[in-house]
């Protein structure tokens, strides 16, 4: 769009210098015509009463001297008109391929709001999953670093076996759907890393990796910026993968999201809870160099 801006410029530039240039030739040649008529009026006043008197005897039609023509005048006047007709054309071609451009760029425009829309839209919806799953306590499995497996429950009335806690296992199909959405926020394709992300903890809600999950939508979020987003997506974490190998650096990350929403006071009580809670990890170090914004 730049670019034809600038040909637009250069355009009536040119027109307003051809416009010039032709106009000064006109001028010029209408003055050298009046000059040629004053002198020559001037040279006959001097002539005596006899010049013209044996002036007027001798004139015959031979002698008159013809009009002066204006062909170049004309010809100038044709080929100016010309090339006005040219450049206006070759703007309303520039005006038109500039309009076309404007209306592409207001479809991606909508296209990208909407985008954005339906994932604060699905967001939504996870953290309302999430609120479910905490008030029901025996359908939410609880998963650390290491899994741990209850032993089963032997009914004595018979040789059926009632699991108390099933152990979600890592499957080959989640690992590769985690590992492509990693991928992606590695290789900062963000708005597909969202999709990606989101689908993950959606098709996995209960999935090894499904804190990991949200711990890198917090940070896609982070990095947008979309810091309501991104302060969900790590609250996510905190309250519901105690635990996790994610959790200090999801407590750090949530008060970095909280002194950029301006809200010093919550970020100051996770610095202090992510150095009481882990002193010796690498986010309570963060957390004790980190300097609040007020």
């Amino acid at each position: 769009m730049a670019n034809l801006m600038t040909h637009l410029k250069g355009l009536l530039l040119k027109s307003f210098f051809v416009l010039f240039v032709f106009s000064f030739e006109l001028n010029a040649k209408t003055l050298i015509f009046q000059s040629n008529e004053s002198s020559g009026s001037t040279s006959s006043a001097v002539q005596s009463d006899n010049a013209v008197e044996s002036e007027s005897q001798s004139r015959s039609p031979s002698s008159v001297m013809p009009p002066v023509s204006s062909a170049p005048a004309s010809n100038a006047n044709s080929e100016l008109f010309f090339m006005v007709e040219q450049l206006k054309q070759e703007v309303m071609m520039l005006r038109g391929l500039l309009e076309e451009q404007s209306f592409e760029m207001r479809q991606l425009q909508e296209r990208s709001k909407d985008r954005y829309r339906d994932t604060d839209e699905r967001i939504q919806s996870l953290v309302q999953k999430v609120a479910v799953l905490e008030k029901a306590e025996s359908s939410v499995v609880i998963k650390s670093s290491a899994p741990v497996v209850s032993p089963p429950v032997v009914n004595p009335g018979g040789p059926d076996v009632v699991a108390v806690n099933q152990v979600v296992e890592k499957t080959d199909e989640q690992k590769v759907a985690y590992q492509k959405a990693y991928n992606l926020v590695k290789e900062k394709n963000f708005p597909e890393a969202i999709d990606a992300l989101h689908a993950y903890v959606e098709n996995y809600p209960e999935g090894d990796l499904t804190g990991n999950a949200f711990y890198w939508l917090g940070e896609v979020y982070l990095v947008l910026p979309k810091l309501e987003q991104a302060r969900q997506a790590f609250t996510i974490v905190v309250k519901t993968f105690p635990g996790h190998r994610k959790l200090a650096d999801s407590i750090y990350k949530l008060a970095v999201t909280y002194d950029r929403l301006q809200k010093p006071a919550e970020a100051e009580l996770y610095l202090k809870q992510v150095q009481e809670q882990f002193p010796n990890s690498t986010a309570a170090k963060l957390a004790q160099n980190y300097k609040i914004t007020r």
